[in-house]
């Protein structure tokens, strides 16, 4: 039946072929003077170009129909002029682009795998700009870090991991140009910082249950868009130095950048290279303390190298090809000494290093991209051929103690080696009143993970897995609705070989653990998710919308396999999580004032919530209920001065009984604390600008202490701190611009949310101190 179905969704396909017309035209100011390099989109097709230094754009072959043709350029409002060119003809237009206050409806996303504004999207979605990044990679270079002001995602854990940085309290996955990051079949946490962010166009973040990219994503997604040849221009060069340290203590804390790149766009051909070292020195708290090196972003030295081409065969026939390098690994002398769990926080102190560097060994990426204009038919095609390699170790630890076998402790790493293809076909349609596209077409991926140690012994089996999944998605315009529905039918074959749990003596103790010899075999998932959503745009006021989504994940299979206790694969308790995400919200504008806001629900009948039963963590299965809600405005109320404020507020709830009674909170690790963010911003001339942005996380108390006064992993309670940051930069010449970012900028003393509710004497650390960082960019 699902095979008829999706056939008869791929047939739709071959609707009557459209004849093809040409477009001309010039971009113009509100003076009447040319704009040059501004980039021209066909949104029906996707189709793109630029216009030169006199302002004008050619397009030789698109469809005689009525388009939307909608012009981008920086300093200027976005417009979106429609056309309707005649077959065998050209047809000229003037256009006039004028400086204002971007319309959130204007903003680009391709996430869902089309082109299309924030007007056709009926779900919450955050995109960070190119000038955004940069403005946030200006006080810190961390990408967890600059994800902070995003409403609805955790605070950063200050780490390598991103253990506890949820997105609408489950986990999200992580994309770099739709390439997976995240490895779902034995969770290391270790996927959002895995790009450098000067490699990044911009950041999309769609929230809510979301089954569009596959396994994994109950909370959503986080896609990093790599940067694209710069339109216009056949050679740019941009080289950045820039030196940071700490604030409160400056000894030892000195570390630097360089990064360079090269792109250009000729007639046909784009390109973009570039790389970039950089090494940290350590890291301290308010108090001058140096933070604990254990998954510390001190004494690192991180590498990337990146590239794009693409090439234009012809109107209708692209290519593109992408790779992405990434490494990020600690060098240290320090070691960590324990703290006291709500006294006094674990700090590094100079000691004997056991054991290899901790870090990102490496992340490759790459892919092929094949796009046609009119394949068959109104009919066009987005071909994906991609992989990815990476591997990252873990501190060592004497958990993995075995005198036995003479292992004092060791060193676990996760190795996860993806190869995918996607072919997605999107057709057009025209039925009356009624106009869109159905996007339709067929993913299959193959992702093989293990988690060893460097030792060599295995702890995780290696995993091997097929995913086989046909979708289908329908877009739907009817005068100002948008309406969108769509299905995907996931179709996993998860083979496991026989293998042995490890056996040890958990941190020396007298009692073994592990040692169970388990049978092998393949475990079967079959799943089938939707989505319906409307969106209603009448009014600029008020453009509310409603949606149902629903997600896929097998919840971190690697852990069950690693603790089991059966002697048989078939008989673990591995079932997936089906996530259910109802959202309804809305976007405004009010004048040069923008808001956004959602409410949301996501419930599934199987948990994926850590629990730690005698040391070691299982994944409780109990039924789950997440809430809560996100509100944001940013205005501009001066051609100088503009602000704006975010809320995010979540909770959870579990139903320990499985009898339909919500009875137990969910534990810190997947619920944050309330989270505002609210900046000023002063900008004059496009010289100088400085912006001053104020972060507060609050209190989450929710569970009591056990007999002794200690907490449960997860439980401790989080107390709430402010942090305020500064970013500014001043253009020296049309050339240079010089920056200088303060992270923490009013030094204040506090404990990260992950060390309070870990609640563990060796990760309750501190939060990083006041510090610096002053940069160099030039551009020719």
């Amino acid at each position: 039946m699902r095979t008829l179905l999706f056939l008869s969704i791929f047939l739709t396909g071959f609707w009557a072929s459209a004849q093809q017309a040409q477009i001309t035209g010039q971009v113009k100011n509100e003076k009447d003077l040319p704009v040059p390099y501004v980039q021209v989109t066909v949104v029906e097709t996707g189709q793109q170009t630029a216009t030169d230094e006199k302002g004008n754009f050619s397009f030789e072959s698109v469809p005689a129909k009525t388009l939307d043709l909608r012009f981008t350029a920086m300093g200027f409002a976005s417009k979106t002029e429609t056309v309707t060119p005649t077959s065998g003809t050209e047809t000229n237009i003037t256009v006039v682009l004028k400086e204002e206050f971007q319309d959130l409806g204007e903003i680009v996303i391709t996430s869902n795998r089309r082109t299309e504004t924030l007007d056709e999207v009926p779900s919450s979605v955050s995109v960070l700009t190119s000038e955004q990044i940069q403005t946030l990679s200006q006080t810190s270079n961390s990408v967890a870090d600059i994800l902070n002001e995003v409403p609805g995602l955790a605070m950063s854990t200050g780490m390598t991991s991103n253990t506890g940085q949820t997105l609408r309290g489950r986990d999200m996955l992580v994309l770099i140009d739709g390439i997976p990051q995240s490895t779902p079949l034995r969770d290391g946490s270790r996927d959002i910082n895995t790009i450098d962010p000067n490699t990044i166009e911009r950041i999309e973040v769609i929230k809510g249950a979301t089954a569009i990219y596959g396994n994994g994503a109950d909370g959503g997604i986080i896609n990093y868009i790599t940067k694209e040849p710069k339109i216009g221009k056949p050679f740019n060069s941009t080289t950045e130095l820039s030196t940071e340290g700490s604030l409160v203590d400056i000894d030892h804390t000195v570390g630097s950048k360089v990064y360079q790149s090269f792109s250009g766009y000729g007639e046909k051909l784009g390109y973009v290279v570039s790389g970039s070292f950089r090494q940290t020195g350590i890291f301290r708290d308010a108090n001058g303390e140096v933070q604990s090196p254990t998954y510390g972003q001190g004494e690192t030295n991180q590498y990337s190298a990146f590239g794009k081409l693409n090439y234009q065969l012809n109107s209708s026939n692209a290519v593109e090809f992408m790779y992405n390098y990434f490494s990020s690994n600690q060098d240290t002398e320090y070691i960590n000494q324990n703290g006291v769990y709500g006294e006094r926080p674990a700090i590094g102190v100079i000691g004997e290093v056991l054991g290899v560097d901790q870090g990102n060994r490496y992340n490759h990426n790459g892919q092929l991209t094949y796009d046609s204009y009119g394949i068959f038919g109104n009919t066009d095609l987005k071909l994906n051929l991609y992989f990815q390699d990476f591997k990252t170790v873990y501190g060592y630890s004497p958990f993995f103690y075995n005198a036995e076998e003479g292992y004092e402790g060791g060193q676990s790493m996760i190795t996860s080696s993806k190869k995918g293809v996607r072919a997605n076909f999107k057709t057009g349609y025209e039925l009356g009143q009624l106009n869109g596209d159905i996007l339709y077409g067929i993913d299959i991926l193959n992702d093989v993970t293990a988690q060893g140690l460097v030792d060599g012994r295995s702890w995780v089996p290696e995993t091997d897995m097929t995913n086989f999944a046909p979708y289908a998605q329908l877009k739907t315009l009817y005068n100002d609705f948008v309406l969108k529905a769509g299905i995907r039918f996931e179709n996993i074959n998860i083979d496991i070989p026989d293998y042995t749990t490890i056996y040890i003596f958990p941190y020396g103790g007298d009692t073994p653990n592990g040692g169970v010899d388990v049978d092998g075999g393949t475990l079967i998932y079959d799943a089938t998710t939707f989505n319906v959503g409307l969106r209603y745009n009448q009014w600029e006021a008020f453009k509310p919308f409603v949606s149902f989504s629903q997600s896929f994940s097998i919840a971190d299979l690697g852990r069950t396999l690693r603790s089991a206790t059966e002697n048989t694969v078939s008989q673990i308790s591995s079932e997936a999580v089906i996530a259910n995400n109802y959202e309804a919200g809305f976007n405004s504008r009010l004048g040069n004032t923008r808001l956004s806001g959602a409410a949301f629900i996501s419930t599934s009948e199987l948990g994926a919530t850590y629990k730690e039963v005698n040391g070691v963590f299982q994944i409780a299965r109990q039924p789950e209920k997440v809430y809560g809600f996100e509100a944001a405005f940013d205005t501009r109320f001066t051609s100088n001065w503009s602000a704006g404020s975010s809320i995010s507020w979540t909770e959870g709830e579990l139903d320990s009984q499985d009898n339909g009674n919500y009875d137990t909170w969910m534990n810190g690790d997947r619920i944050p604390p309330l989270k505002t963010v609210t900046y000023l911003q002063y900008a004059f001339l496009n010289r100088f600008s400085a912006r001053l942005s104020h972060t507060y996380s609050g209190n989450r108390e929710k569970f009591d202490p056990k007999a002794d006064g200690s907490y449960t992993y997860g439980m401790g309670p989080v107390n709430d701190f402010h942090l305020v940051n500064l970013s500014s930069s001043y253009q020296l010449t049309e050339e240079t611009r010089i920056g200088l970012g303060v992270e923490n900028l009013l030094n204040e003393d506090y404990y990260l949310p992950i060390s309070q509710w870990d609640a563990r004497a060796a990760n309750y650390r501190k939060g990083t101190g006041a510090r610096f960082n002053l940069s160099l960019q030039i551009e020719l």
